[in-house]
């Protein structure tokens, strides 16, 4: 398949925005639309992958500030519905109690109540700012608006089940394996090489993840915030599904 450029605006609203009516009234409607199916923007199979942005990185640099991070702080494996996901959350939000978990729960309860907004990501940890990391989340930021910001870790011999995201997610691998892959709902496999290019996915879609190599695949992922779908819960309820 072959790369075509992917960029998208920055949306100053949605990016760092502290008001706590606003957000509020934003996720009554989500969960709103989520309950009749309303507000739906349609996806299609052919467009699982979007292709990359103009944003390229140093791989060196991200991988001394993905050793750096694993000096700081333990990964945590997290349930999501049967799966186990490995991860480092690297953004929270403005007011969150533990800024080190705070992108790790799931972003609807159980009822598929909608907990957050993506948008309301705005701060970098503390504890993780000085990282090369931080720098990536600023110059992503001037291409699109960028909600949560983690490191997922896929061990080998990992599969993950079929599941849907309630955003499109921006993939930058930082180490790989050659047989690791995301897979759409048309069956077919992409692998993302760590060339530090990042690449956007329409995880909205259905798809997995599996990694049939034999060391980590390590992918900072991060949350496309004004691509939210209104009504993914809904979905989620239909296809027994969550997202991650």
């Amino acid at each position: 398949m072959t790369d075509r450029e992917y960029t998208r605006p920055v949306s100053g609203a949605m990016v760092g925005q502290d008001n706590s009516a606003r957000r509020e009234g934003k996720r009554a409607l989500v969960n709103q639309l989520s309950a009749t199916g309303e507000g739906h923007p349609r996806t299609h199979v052919g467009d699982f992958y979007l292709g990359p942005t103009d944003a390229v990185f140093d791989v060196d640099l991200l991988r001394q500030a993905y050793e750096e991070v694993m000096q700081r702080v333990r990964p945590i494996i997290a349930d999501r519905a049967g799966d186990s996901v490995t991860a480092v959350s690297l953004t929270h939000r403005r007011d969150a109690t533990d800024p080190l978990t705070d992108g790790l729960q799931s972003q609807f309860a159980p009822d598929g109540a909608m907990r957050y907004l993506e948008s309301e990501f705005c701060c970098v940890n503390e504890a993780l700012a000085d990282t090369y990391f931080a720098i990536v989340w600023q110059s992503v930021r001037a291409l699109m608006p960028v909600g949560r910001m983690r490191l997922m870790i896929v061990p080998p011999r990992k599969v993950y089940r079929m599941h849907a995201d309630a955003t499109q997610r921006a993939h930058l691998a930082i180490r790989t394996d050659p047989e690791a892959f995301l897979v759409g709902p048309d069956g077919d496999g992409y692998h993302v090489p760590a060339d530090g290019r990042v690449r956007v996915f329409d995880t909205r879609l259905r798809h997995t993840v599996f990694n049939a190599g034999t060391v980590d695949r390590v992918h900072l992922v991060m949350s496309v915030a004004d691509t939210e779908r209104p009504h993914h819960t809904a979905l989620l309820r239909r296809a027994e599904g969550d997202s991650r």
